[in-house]
């Protein structure tokens, strides 16, 4: 049974939520509608620098104290950005959620920002950024959005290119953070081993958040397929098919089809996609299956590593024919489809989803839907859905070799 989420509005907009589970930890998630698709051009990789310095020094932390504070309080501080959200979490043991809350609150509201921690982190930035170009996995991944969105919003790298994270001032950094984290487009969620009381005080330590403004929204992008080869001459190629998909909210009613019909494509050794690349036809080492949804477009993306370079082709078919076979439903007999669905239990158990990850699904639906689904719910919608879907015939390719 799901559990009830208790939502909240603070005067400033910011909306809360939360909900109890029995555990030694509790997570608290803000996220903020500031990702990579609404930086200025030019500027690409902004939303990345704007997380990695509230991590850095300001009028309320020196360099690292957030660190420091977050672990000798009991727990672990981490952020990611997406094209849509930059996601800032901390998980802590129950007692400490609070001081955690306040001190998240108080990197993000944070203005006056050092330009010579900015300048360091950039080469740190610069240096991850040509890391990702360097190595074929992550390459064919980026290739792989640029396959379907091009040069675009939905195509370029969310980590942006070393030549404009150069360009990033400042100035850029200390607007771009104000904008995003504006009250009106941050979510924030509180689960764990905490009550009401104490959740909700965790909250309400984004009372301080103030409005700095909006992010022009982006345009929108019609999907061109097409394919692109990098070779490296390496002895091994990096395969990627990718299917364009609808915005998320096109896609809201079917969602846990899509997420059963992945489950079948990528998990474990019974899985479509291993049956295929590494029993049938040794083709590939391993398999990815990546999903990234945005207000404006998607991409499923499908990865077959280490792939010998004169099977490429055959490679691709082989993913080609997994999506066709999985988008029916797996294809396999009745025991299949239902030991299918007993990993799928067993891998979304209770004990192996983390708070932190219960916390950052509530702030990004209660951001993107203004609704509170919880991880379990998701769980429990996909147990219940048909897994099949018909997924888009026009599909990228990006190969790395």
């Amino acid at each position: 049974m799901a559990p009830r989420v208790r939502v909240v509005e603070l005067d400033n907009g910011v909306v809360g939520g939360y909900y109890r589970v029995d555990s030694g930890s509790a997570a608290v998630c803000v996220a903020a509608r500031g990702g990579s698709s609404f930086e200025p051009k030019g500027k690409y990789g902004l939303a990345h620098v704007v997380e990695h310095m509230l991590f850095k020094g300001n009028e309320y932390f020196a360099a690292g104290e957030l660190d420091r504070l977050i672990e000798l309080s009991g727990g672990e501080a981490n952020a990611y950005t997406t094209r849509e959200v930059i996601m800032l979490c901390a998980e802590t043991v129950p007692e400490s959620v609070v001081k955690a809350a306040g001190a998240l609150a108080l990197a993000i509201k944070a203005s006056k920002l050092r330009e010579d921690e900015l300048e360091a982190e950039k080469k740190v930035i610069v240096a991850e950024a040509r890391g990702y170009q360097s190595s074929p996995e992550s390459q064919v991944f980026r290739l792989a959005a640029m396959s379907v969105w091009g040069d675009s919003h939905l195509g370029r790298p969310i980590e942006g290119y070393p030549e404009t994270i150069e360009s990033i001032t400042l100035d850029d950094v200390v607007e771009y953070k104000a904008r995003a984290f504006s009250p009106k487009r941050v979510a924030v969620a509180v689960v764990g081993g905490v009550g009401d009381a104490e959740a909700l005080e965790a909250i309400k330590r984004f009372e301080g958040l103030e409005d700095g403004g909006a992010l022009p929204e982006p345009p929108s992008v019609e999907p061109r397929p097409s394919r692109i080869v990098e070779d490296r001459g390496l002895e091994a190629a990096y395969v990627a098919v990718t299917l364009p998909l609808p915005s998320r909210y096109s896609l809201k009613p079917v969602l846990p089809r899509l997420r059963g019909v992945v489950f079948n494509l990528e998990a474990g050794a019974t899985s479509i996609l291993f049956k295929r690349l590494r029993e049938e036809k040794p083709l590939a080492y391993s398999h990815v299956v990546d999903v990234h949804l945005t207000s404006w477009g998607g991409t499923l993306t499908i990865a077959a590593l280490e792939v010998r370079r004169d099977r490429v082709e055959e490679a691709v078919g082989e993913i080609e024919e997994a999506v066709e076979e999985a988008s029916k439903g797996g294809g396999g007999d009745g025991e299949w489809l239902a030991g299918r669905r007993r990993l799928y239990k067993f891998l979304t158990r209770r004990e192996a989803v983390s708070n932190t990850e219960r916390a950052d699904n509530l702030a990004a639906t209660l951001l993107l839907y203004r609704e509170p689904i919880t991880s379990e719910q998701l769980v429990e919608e996909t147990l219940s859905s048909e897994w099949r879907l018909e997924l888009p015939r026009e599909r990228g390719v990006a190969i790395v070799m």
